[in-house]
């Protein structure tokens, strides 16, 4: 009795163990699971983040390229503008010469005019 009390329990407890592992491989089986979908989960939204930077980076460059660009082009501009105003004083400059020569061939023309009347 004594012996067949002690292999039943043996037994039992043998079940129990069996049981109690088999529990303990769940257990480790979907906290893998588990950890696997978290860190999935956490993957997406880091990758999500990493292909953003790098649209950012890549627009960044553009408007780095673009800004440049309109940079040179307002240098251009500029230049442009200042030759057209240096020519437009150089015109008024040349137009004040002109009258200032018409000015002195209507004294000298005037001068001639006297001169051959007085002569006639």
């Amino acid at each position: 009795m004594l012996s067949s009390a002690v292999k039943q329990h043996q037994t039992k407890q043998h079940a129990r163990r069996e049981r109690q592992e088999k529990r303990k491989k769940e257990a480790i089986i979907a906290s893998t699971a588990l950890t696997h979908a978290l860190v999935d989960h956490l993957n997406g939204g880091v990758a999500q983040a990493y292909v953003n930077q790098k649209k950012l980076d890549t627009e960044t460059k553009i408007l780095q390229a673009n800004a440049s660009q309109f940079c040179r082009q307002t240098v251009q501009w500029v230049k442009l503008v200042e030759d057209f105003n240096t020519a437009l004083k150089e015109l008024g400059d040349v137009e004040n010469w002109a009258k200032s020569i018409e000015t002195d061939m209507r004294t000298i023309s005037s001068a001639l005019e006297y001169a051959y009347t007085k002569s006639e």
